[in-house]
């Protein structure tokens, strides 16, 4: 069986969209910025169907970074999606780690990430940064 190589997911972040960067090969994957699309099962679909491709043959390791100022109620669920199917792979095909940043002070951010863990059996780490 002939395999090739991934091409990598890369979205630049907008004022309401965040950045996308998914790299196959290292399985180094950032979500950063803002999300509140205004379409956002029109901006999730791509990234959720390049990952469904790479869940086939992830990498050895998986990290997921999220570091994210603000989601919408609409985008949360095109986030549990994608970490639906990381959760999927974890300790079969792939070792899962979720990072996920939020500002010290934003509870609701932390309560977002805690509700994702809650759901999921992957690692996650949660890092406070320092408001400036």
């Amino acid at each position: 069986m002939l395999l090739t190589k991934m091409e990598d997911l890369k979205i630049p972040n907008t004022a309401k969209t965040p950045g996308i960067d998914f790299n196959s090969v290292t399985g180094d994957f950032f979500v950063s910025g803002i999300s509140v699309p205004e379409n956002p099962k029109g901006f999730y679909t791509t990234v959720i169907e390049w990952l469904k491709e790479y869940v086939k043959i992830p990498a050895e390791n998986t990290k997921m970074v999220f570091e994210l100022s603000y989601v919408n109620t609409s985008s949360l669920q095109y986030f549990y999606d994608l970490l639906m199917l990381l959760d999927g792979v974890n300790g079969k095909k792939t070792t899962v780690n979720i990072e996920w940043y939020y500002l010290e002070d934003d509870v609701d951010m932390q309560e977002m990430g805690q509700d994702f863990k809650d759901a999921l059996s992957v690692d996650f780490s949660f890092i406070p940064i320092e408001d400036s």
